[in-house]
């Protein structure tokens, strides 16, 4: 029988092709995971295992925590555990905003607010939901006790200028993005006018920032108020924005400030008072003693609830 002669230069083809195929295989094993599966990152933010806690040390029949029933010492329990599969009004969430990969229950804690508010459209998106921070924050960092002008124009119609450059960037905060960073500014009744129609609002850009500052619409929405009543304990439906302010402690900031713009004045615009449990416009946009405070936009995708 003639034996078949073998070509040398069609074995080195072929053990080439397979050493190829192993160190192929080895780095999609090392990508994708052992079984070819592709490894998914973890959610953003997932439930709370323990609820912030503060004393109440005010007292007052009309303002502070001791007009909302507490009575000097007694807990302030921030939030809810919530219930699996549904987001509510004051959940609470720890979110790996900085992407280190710990879920910090201290520095990184969220309450779901309400669905995002798009002011462009002037509707709720119920794909994505608005978390507000549990502090404010000075450089991106929490602090209860520094206070920022909305902006030192004293101008209300372009935006937060001054306040929002202490808002977290994008690299602070690197697995958070805006789901628009720029955005349409609107008053209270959701009308894109200020100065009782004297002043145009535009737009407004959180250039390279991972938060932005909350609106009336989603505050009523999650409150089920209607912010220009002007009602002390308004917000007792929404305790969780009352933590870190001058509702439990006289030593901290009274205030944070909301995005949205008063409709009848050209200089004023809406924020949290602590002491009253309510939204107010009483100062002016150059007042520098109201905080800032953060909200992020998350897909409920990215949520473990």
């Amino acid at each position: 029988m003639r034996k078949k002669r073998i070509n040398k230069m069609m074995i080195i083809a072929v053990l080439f092709l397979f050493m190829i195929m192993g160190i192929g295989y080895s780095y999609l094993s090392k990508t994708l995971g052992v079984n070819g599966n592709v490894t998914v990152k973890p959610k953003l933010c997932k439930r709370a295992e323990s609820l912030h806690i503060e004393t109440c040390n005010r007292s007052d029949e009309a303002y502070f925590c001791s007009s909302a029933g507490y009575s000097l010492g007694d807990d302030i329990v921030y939030g809810n555990y919530g219930v699996s599969g549904e987001l509510k009004s004051g959940d609470a969430f720890d979110c790996d905003v900085d992407g280190d990969g710990v879920y910090n229950s201290d520095t990184e804690r969220f309450y779901y607010v309400s669905d995002y508010y798009d002011t462009t459209t002037k509707s709720f998106n119920s794909d994505y939901a608005t978390l507000i921070y549990y502090n404010n924050v000075k450089a991106g960092a929490p602090d209860d006790k520094s206070t920022f002008a909305y902006d030192s124009s004293n101008e209300n119609w372009h935006g937060p200028v001054t306040g929002y450059a202490e808002l977290p960037s994008t690299r602070e905060w690197s697995r958070v993005t805006l789901l628009k960073d720029t955005r349409q500014l609107l008053n209270e009744k959701g009308e894109a006018t200020t100065g009782n129609g004297s002043n145009v609002l535009g737009t407004f850009t959180y250039t390279d920032k991972a938060a932005r500052l909350l609106t009336v619409l989603e505050v009523n929405q999650a409150c089920g108020i209607t912010v220009g009543s002007y009602v002390t304990g308004e917000l007792d439906a929404c305790e969780y924005l009352l933590e870190h302010t001058q509702y439990s402690s006289g030593d901290i900031t009274r205030f944070w400030w909301l995005e949205t713009t008063l409709a009848s004045s050209s200089n004023r615009v809406w924020y949290v008072i602590g002491n009253r449990r309510a939204v107010d416009e009483y100062y002016e946009v150059n007042s520098n003693y109201i905080g800032i405070r953060p909200a992020i936009d998350v897909a409920k995708t990215n949520i473990d609830y």
